[in-house]
């Protein structure tokens, strides 16, 4: 376990280190091999796929067109004494102007407010709230959860509400960056009179330097209800008219990749969170998981060919995750969770345990290098200049003869000349494995969403009164990190980790009864996921993108019993 006052980098247990603010060049790698080229090359593509923010962009010596004032997240004067989850830690600022937001179409607020943390705790999140232009009531509340951009406060969306409204997928506006912002998501859910919110996730920073809870279930779930509860709870704050306590004003989910773990995680803890803390402003009407994190490793039951095939074991070694350049995504992601996770010390405790065991620590299953590596990288923003930094740290990683984050049984085995991940094997059969990374099984097990997760949440996502709510998954058919690469052959859960989640529910879904949507899209890498979703179809006349049709339906109570699976998804 990891003593709570390394947090702050007092004692030997924990070093933190800074990852630098501007570009500099990596640092050679102490086993000689080469450095990941073309850095230059992989900072322009990020560029050009949405992920470098307005502030990383003037911090490169690109003037920006408004100065963002300064911010409520982070802030040293919050507090969440006193407060429940929910409340809100200060008022909320302004950032329309800030953010591009086109006139007459909403306004957006950054938020800082209270959640729960591990073992019954309140803590603190920050994240940005939008409403209709004038509006004094909404309709309905759609709770969006951003993908992987870094653990630091300074990497989330409340720090970039231009990225924010900007195109997808940085953003949730258009689904091209050239497109405006009339064709997408968020212009299209205001003009609709929805309130579109946005957690960072709990804590990133707020109240202290703890990191951000990264794939965490629990809290990232609980994070996503109380973003939208911020609202409902808080109306006056917005310039909105009384919410009444038994309003139930509908809720949808929404994310991608780690935000698609998330909104499954939201829409599984709906009922018992919202009955828990009493509040009948909101009931689940829908969630939309875009290439979603959900199958990190097997669990019991899961098919045999399935084995090797999960997300620990796919990504552990991929040196090829469709950037365009070598880059090492599985040592970036795991230093996220190896290191995030570590963090917690009192998991099992509360009315909300957040995982199985009180506590992990990083050390004990990451070799002697990977625990050298992993706090560093933990600091940095996966987007803008961050992923030089990030680049630079984890090089010596692209030879994995030469150098691998985790240690065995976790750093797998050479098959063919190519290293393998062992994580499956490890949690195939736990019992026999050292007991440090059984405890890591499970606790990988634990917080994965649906019916192959291992722990005592719901595995379905119901509304207030248990009813299994409509549920929609895209996913592109060449995503290199939420592996989902079919080749030639049909979508399996051979060669998708989203058709292994799909498998999982479609016994409970595909009833005559339920909503069961699942758009694969061919061609389509992770990052263009989202913008697959929110396209309009060509062709004929206007009748909405699949997202948008889904959240209408979904909303609006419309949506009749059906089980699709359409493996050439266009529309």
């Amino acid at each position: 376990m990891v003593p709570p006052t390394a947090r702050r980098g007092n004692g030997p247990a924990r070093v933190w280190y800074n990852c630098p603010s501007r570009a500099t060049a990596p640092s050679p790698d102490p086993t000689g091999a080469p450095p990941m080229r073309p850095l230059a090359a992989l900072i322009a593509l990020a560029a050009v796929l949405g992920l470098v923010p307005s502030a990383a962009l003037a911090d490169a010596g690109t003037a920006a067109a408004k100065p963002v004032p300064a911010s409520v997240c982070p802030d040293p004067d919050l507090s969440v004494a006193g407060k429940r989850p929910g409340d809100l830690l200060a008022p909320p600022q302004d950032v329309t102007a800030q953010s591009g937001l086109a006139a007459g179409v909403g306004r957006l607020y950054r938020v800082a407010y209270a959640t729960t943390g591990q073992a019954g705790s309140v803590t603190a999140s920050c994240g940005l709230v939008a409403l209709p232009t004038g509006a004094t009531s909404v309709r309905g509340v759609i709770a969006w959860s951003h993908g992987t951009i870094g653990l630091m406060e300074k990497c989330q969306p409340s720090q970039d509400p231009a990225g924010f409204v900007g195109p997808m997928p940085g953003g949730i506006g258009s689904p091209t960056k050239k497109g405006p912002q009339s064709d997408g998501a968020l212009y299209g859910m205001l003009r609709d009179g929805y309130a579109v919110v946005a957690t960072d996730y709990p804590s990133a920073g707020v109240l202290d330097d703890a990191l951000q809870s990264y794939v965490l279930g629990v809290l990232a779930g609980v994070a996503a209800i109380d973003s939208a509860r911020t609202l409902t709870g808080n109306p006056a704050a917005f310039g909105l008219s009384p919410i009444a306590a038994d309003a139930g004003l509908p809720l949808l989910t929404w994310g991608h990749s780690q935000g698609g773990h998330t909104a499954l995680w939201a829409g599984q803890l709906a009922r018992p969170y919202l009955a828990a803390r009493g509040d009948r402003t909101l009931n689940l009407v829908g969630v939309a998981a875009e290439a979603p994190a959900s199958q990190f490793t097997t669990s019991p039951g899961q098919p045999a060919e399935y084995m090797g095939r999960h997300l620990g074991d796919r990504d552990m070694y991929n040196m090829a995750p469709g950037l365009g350049v070598p880059f090492p995504i599985g040592v970036a992601l795991f230093s996220f969770v190896t290191v995030s996770w570590s963090q917690l010390t009192n998991a099992t405790a509360g009315e909300f345990p957040v995982g199985p065991t009180p506590s992990v620590d990083y050390r004990a299953v990451l070799s002697a290098d990977g625990a050298a590596t992993a706090p560093d990288i933990a600091r940095c923003c996966l987007k803008g200049t961050g992923i030089l930094e990030i680049a630079g740290k984890a090089g010596g990683y692209l030879d994995p003869y030469r150098k691998r984050l985790f240690a065995p049984p976790f750093a797998g085995r050479t098959e063919g000349g190519l290293w393998k991940g062992g994580i499956d094997a490890t949690c195939a059969a736990p019992e026999a494995q050292p007991a440090a990374f059984a405890e890591w099984c499970r606790w990988l097990q634990f917080n994965m969403p649906g019916p192959n997760g291992v722990n005592p949440y719901p595995k379905l996502p119901r509304d207030n009164a248990g009813v299994t709510v409509p549920l929609y998954i895209a996913q592109g058919r060449d995503d290199r990190i939420i592996w989902c690469v079919d080749g030639a052959g049909p979508v399996q859960g051979a060669n998708c980790l989203t058709a292994q989640y799909a498998q999982s529910i479609r016994g409970d879904y595909c009833d005559g009864v339920d909503y069961l949507e699942i758009d694969y899209f061919p061609g389509v890498g992770h990052l263009a996921v989202p913008g697959a979703a929110a396209t309009n179809p060509s062709g004929s006349g206007y009748r909405g993108s699949p997202l948008d049709r889904f959240v209408q339906g979904a909303m609006t109570g419309s949506l009749g019993p059906r089980c699709s699976v359409d493996a050439d998804a266009t529309t």
